[in-house]
């Protein structure tokens, strides 16, 4: 629909504009005025896109009125009619951008041409302001997006910013991280879109970073600090409320002044650097640093606590104090995830050296599993996996944990990859080379040395099954540094070479003796 302003001081040639308007069922809504003043003043105080006047006019005639339309908003497409035909009016008329002339009394088919041909005008108008508009709208995100990825802000990019009637002379200023598990803003941007404008009653931008991470920038001249807190729990609750996704919102601290923005924002990335991520939950930088100190001392309790349980070889209690842990830190999210991966890693070190679990592999894949962990569930099942290894072990150990043969299985377990040799293996557990081989066959029914063979073959075996080694590797992993060696004998074992075991596991290939 567009808006056309009839201007004449006959109320009659008024009627007459609206009932033709209505006959040829064009899309308008119609208002009116008497003379040139009113009409003007209609102009800035409502949006026009067709302005139709008289010329004789009281107070201000059609083409002064024109004219003044014209320097005010030139998108507005001008119709002049008057009963006067001079040239020079109609002069007049173009140079106040005019779409046309029309004579009273007014020719049906000429009016109905006009009218259309002033909606075309319209409809490019349209065009062209939309087109701007994406131009507009698609600089000023780059421009968002370089100030927040390049955490830099300068007087060339606050003058840039006015453009977009983002001021900040005088502001307070405030960056907030919303951070999702899945690519919440690339599914449900919309969604989010339709959020924002519900709760946010100061001026935000939003800058999209990445498909599972934006940022809101606000800025303000005066709120209350509790009613960001409102807002900011608002949007937190009809985010999760409409999709089933984990959000994470990070507060940073609000601010004045441009030049503190690259430092702002720095602050904001190490914290969700160092904050678990996928929390599901909203912190404040604010809370970050109050009373720190405490919340160290509490984490070193614990794990000590933890170490006396270890001392102990009392699994359960460690489980309990480890769950005391996690619940902790679930309940404050803003303690340092580094941090926590420290202490964590102090406690697995000391649980595998308990239970002699000092298998190099193994170490270091917990350790990778620790440190690369994103959040508390993740970090939580690779404890869990530690403790069910060590209560594993530790429900093994009976009265043939003193044993010979027992102590040598452990030495396997953790040391397949290292050479190992039946004198070195009899020289550690204080007998000869020939009486531990008697009293392995005895206990085990094997061979010490096919013992060993057997146990590197099925590591092995499991290792080519999981695929993301290459096979010299898998050898080397095994303790077999002479890869024809390692191929022969895994051939021996089952029927296969390892190349052609990891090329056929996928094809349900059984093992072979």
């Amino acid at each position: 629909m567009y808006h056309i302003l009839l201007v004449d001081d006959e109320k009659n040639e008024r009627d007459g504009m609206k009932f033709l308007i209505e006959k040829y069922k064009l899309p308008m809504t119609v208002a009116e005025a008497q003379n040139g003043k009113v009409a003007l003043e209609y102009v800035k105080s409502h949006h026009v896109d067709i302005l139709f006047t008289d010329v004789k006019m009281p107070f201000m005639d059609g083409l002064e009125l024109a004219k003044e339309v014209n320097e005010y908003d030139s998108n507005v497409v001008i119709i002049i009619f008057s009963a006067y035909s001079e040239f020079e009016y109609a002069q007049k008329a173009c140079d106040a951008n005019a779409v046309n002339y029309l004579l009273k009394p007014i020719e049906l088919d000429e009016f109905e041409a006009v009218m259309k041909k002033a909606m075309d005008r319209c409809a490019e108008h349209e065009q062209q302001m939309t087109e701007r508009r994406a131009l507009l709208g698609a600089d000023k995100k780059l421009l968002l997006y370089r100030m927040v990825s390049a955490k830099e802000f300068d007087t060339g990019m606050m003058e840039r910013l006015r453009n977009y009637n983002i001021d900040l002379s005088g502001k307070y200023m405030l960056f907030i991280s919303i951070e999702t598990k899945n690519n919440y803003f690339e599914t449900q941007e919309e969604a989010f879109e339709g959020i924002l404008p519900k709760y946010m009653n100061i001026h935000y931008e939003k800058i999209n970073l990445y498909p599972n991470l934006t940022y809101l920038f606000l800025y303000y001249a005066r709120i209350d600090d509790g009613e960001i807190e409102k807002m900011v729990k608002r949007i937190y609750l009809d985010m999760t409320r409409l999709s089933e996704e984990r959000i994470s919102i990070i507060v940073g601290d609000k601010f004045t002044g441009t030049e503190l923005i690259g430092e702002k924002l720095e602050q904001l990335e190490e914290l969700r650097e160092d904050t678990f991520s996928y929390f599901a939950g909203i912190i404040y930088s604010s809370e970050l640093g109050v009373d720190s100190h405490s919340k160290t001392e509490e984490a070193l309790q614990i794990r000590d606590s933890i170490m006396r349980c270890l001392e102990d070889k009392n699994l359960p209690a460690m489980r309990e104090q480890l769950d005391i842990y996690f619940n902790r830190l679930e309940r404050d999210r803003a303690i340092s995830a580094f941090y926590t991966k420290y202490i964590l890693l102090d406690i697995v070190k000391a649980l595998y050296m308990t239970f002699d679990i000092y298998n190099e592999n193994v170490v270091f894949t917990t350790t990778d599993k620790i440190m690369k962990s994103a959040n508390l569930e993740e970090i939580r099942q690779v404890l869990a996996d530690a403790l069910a290894e060590a209560e594993k072990i530790s429900a093994n150990i009976g009265e043939s944990d003193g044993s010979a043969v027992a102590k040598v299985k452990k030495m396997i377990g953790n040391e397949y990859a290292k050479d190992l040799s039946l004198d070195d293996l009899a020289e550690r557990v204080g007998l000869t080379p020939a009486y531990l081989s008697y009293i392995f066959k005895q206990e085990t029914g094997n061979n010490l040395v096919k013992y060993l063979t057997c146990y590197r073959m099925e590591k092995a075996k499991a290792m080519l099954e999981k695929g993301d080694r290459k096979i010299i590797d898998v050898g080397k992993a095994c303790g077999y540094m002479n890869q024809p060696y390692f191929n022969r004998l895994f051939k021996n074992m089952y029927g296969v070479t390892p190349k052609q075991y990891k090329e056929n596991v996928g094809k349900g290939m059984g093992d072979s003796e």
